[in-house]
């Protein structure tokens, strides 16, 4: 299902025109009960944490009991409710209960600070919240700061005015009875989430159940007899659109609550024949660099899905190397589209590029004057998806300004498509800095760096001047590394024009910022850079010229 064809006159690119699988007015709890059901005694979910088992059967039920007894202590449809929690065993069957109750949900990561709570318990403010017990004190000091007197359902136990959610999958005698609550698929939202923030604050997304199940009906890349992995929770469109599309194909997950590391992601490979994953390129990159991974039994993986931030084509080709049965397909998508637009499947390109479109996407390319662009040229890649775009919660502002005049969405990102369709990304807009005239695109240093053994992490900004910016870049450095800053600049002008070199300098740091999703934020980036190149030019103004 993804193919490209350009319209030569109209400077338009397409993907197939494939009518919706699905009536887009109806509940996305109606596909998934009904999946759920037609698998019936095939295994759904393992958790590694706890070793509990649960198939399509067991899952269903959890999820209509719970939606019973929410119902019957007066829950109702549009109430939103709230979920702040990792991937343990009952998860599922609560975010399928919501759903079939007719109510949104916001979703809410675990990583947040207290100002990204109260920001995202606010957008919009929820009537119930499911958390995860260890969180409960943190959230409730930030329901009283908001005057919010939600109630707490809590996984893993119980704290204080906390109930645990075991409660809720109580019998109720009228289980063969139930039907999820209608909806306006078209206009009523499944789950609010949140943009990533990489290059600014991050904004409620609303997304509708037409929307989901429009995007999800297109994925023919994930089968019923895969073994799924994904660390990903349910707050970043990964998370949840893997659990949802996982759940209508039958296919069996691998959960944990805990976060990914090289090592953890092999083990649970080979112990349960995962076949499909899902990574970030810094989690790939962290992989090829561990000791583990060269006697690791890769052999039952058919497919890693890679994305969220650009993936490096030699990053791409050195993990394919380590996969005796499978490759890294590179997907490209936002948030408010609901996931993946574009993907390079069912070939792995031997390129850099990020595949063809999905079936029902349209895609043009604008310069800055908002001029359409052709083949191979760069511009801004803007969008128009099957399902539009619900908006930003309570953010009429942002949600005018991400559309065009025509409809289409903007995407930040900066790209062109080749003479087969392909598309291609060089940078996020807002990343692009400019030396003397010359365009600076991040992501080439960014990747060619990476590729060093001396180096974990890497972040390229620019260093604002009065009239221009200068390239500097941020490094982890590998544990065993002793790497100076003057080779990393040596490194850099022998591979790159004079216009890339690091007249910004390079800093040595623990960590770089990232968001809550684990994608590096360039805007705290920069912040950094700016704070550390100030401190090292102090009483030298002529030493970055």
């Amino acid at each position: 299902m993804f193919r490209t064809e350009y319209d030569e006159k109209e400077k338009l690119w397409s993907g197939l025109n494939i009518p919706p699988l699905y009536n887009p007015k109806i509940s996305i709890a109606q596909v998934l009960l009904r999946a759920l059901a037609k698998n019936g005694p095939k295994l759904s979910q393992i958790s590694d944490d706890s070793g509990i088992q649960m198939t399509c059967d067991e899952i269903r039920l959890k999820a209509i009991r719970a939606a019973q007894n929410l119902q019957q202590r007066g829950y109702e449809p549009k109430q939103v409710i709230g979920i702040m929690a990792r991937n343990s065993h009952h998860l599922a069957p609560i975010v399928f209960a919501s759903m079939s109750m007719g109510c949104p949900i916001n979703a809410i990561g675990s990583t947040f600070d207290r100002a990204d709570l109260i920001q995202n318990l606010r957008t919009p403010e929820p009537v119930v919240v499911f958390c995860d017990v260890d969180m409960y004190d943190c959230l409730q000091e930030c329901l009283n700061e908001m005057g919010n007197n939600a109630k707490v359902f809590t996984f893993g136990g119980s704290k204080c005015d906390s109930e645990e959610v075991e409660n809720l999958f109580i019998e109720t005698g009228k289980e063969d009875n139930f039907l999820p609550v209608e909806v306006d698929g078209v206009n009523d939202i499944a789950v609010y989430l949140s943009t990533s923030g990489t290059t600014g604050l991050s904004k409620g997304v609303s997304i509708t159940h037409a929307a989901l199940l429009g995007q999800l009906s297109q994925d023919d890349v994930l089968y019923p007899t895969d073994i799924v992995l994904n660390f990903s929770q349910i707050f970043w469109i990964a998370g949840i659109r893997e659990l949802l599309v996982a759940t209508m194909n039958g296919a069996t997950r691998i959960i944990t609550t805990q976060s990914f590391t090289p090592e953890l992601q092999l083990r649970l490979i080979e112990q349960y024949r995962v076949t499909y994953l899902l990574n970030l390129p810094i989690q790939l990159t962290n992989l090829l660099k561990s000791d583990r991974l060269a006697t690791a039994d890769l052999s039952s993986v058919r497919i890693i899905l890679a994305g969220g931030n650009k993936v490096p084509l030699q990053l791409k080709q050195e993990m394919n190397s380590k996969l005796p049965n499978g490759y890294v397909h590179v997907a490209y998508g936002l948030t408010e589209l609901c996931g993946y637009i574009s993907l390079d499947f069912p070939k792995s390109s031997d390129n850099d590029t990020i595949g063809q479109l999905v079936a029902g996407a349209k895609s043009k390319i604008v310069d800055d004057d908002g001029n359409r662009c052709g083949v191979n040229v760069d511009g801004e890649i803007c969008i128009k998806a099957t399902n539009k775009f619900a908006g930003y919660y309570d953010n009429e502002t942002a949600t005018a300004e991400f559309f065009d005049e025509e409809g289409f969405v903007r995407s930040g990102d900066i790209g062109h498509f080749d003479e087969d369709g392909n598309l291609y990304i060089v940078d996020r807009k807002k990343n692009i800095f400019f030396y003397c005239g010359f365009t600076i695109e991040p992501s080439v240093v960014e990747s060619y760096l990476s590729a060093s053994p001396d180096i974990k992490l890497v972040c390229v900004v620019g260093v604002d001047k009065i009239v221009y910016s200068l390239a500097a870049a941020l490094i982890v450095r590998d544990e065993n590394s002793n790497i100076t800053e003057k080779e990393i600049i040596e490194m850099v002008a022998a591979h790159f024009p004079d216009q890339y070199h690091l007249r910004g300098g390079v800093y040595f740091v623990d960590s770089i910022p990232t968001t809550r999703n684990g994608k590096i934020s360039h805007r705290k980036a920069r912040q950094m850079a700016a704070r550390l190149h100030e401190e090292s030019t102090e009483g030298n103004k002529d030493s970055s010229i």
